[in-house]
């Protein structure tokens, strides 16, 4: 859907305080206060937000899954070297700590905290 070149400046606005997480109430405020029907403004705030959540839980996706490949990897690896007598230390606290906070940050962002 195209955009008036008069709602670009406005949109911007709405994705900037929508990542800034404002109530609702203040960004329809916002909204009906620059000459926007009650209407549009809900479906923009409805439109808008559900963008940007879908945003946040692809990320999350992507992190949650690079956080378990690791994870995987890290297990893998420790029990390789811990059988082979090569120092595992790194792989096992470095590797997989990464890992879990990949792992955890994915989380937040498909719970979306």
């Amino acid at each position: 859907m195209e955009t008036a070149p008069a709602l670009d400046p406005l949109l911007d606005e709405l994705r900037l305080m929508i990542s800034k997480g404002d109530e609702t109430e203040k960004v329809l405020n916002f909204l009906l206060n620059s000459g926007i029907d009650s209407h549009t403004a809900s479906e923009m705030i409805i439109r808008e937000r559900s963008s940007y959540l879908k945003k946040r839980r692809h990320r999350g996706f992507i992190l949650g899954a690079i956080g378990s490949a690791l994870l995987l990897i890290g297990f893998l690896l420790t029990v390789i070297f811990f059988h082979s007598g090569v120092n595992f230390h790194f792989v096992m606290y470095g590797l997989t700590s990464i890992g879990a906070i990949l792992l955890m940050a994915g989380l937040v962002e498909v719970i979306g905290w």
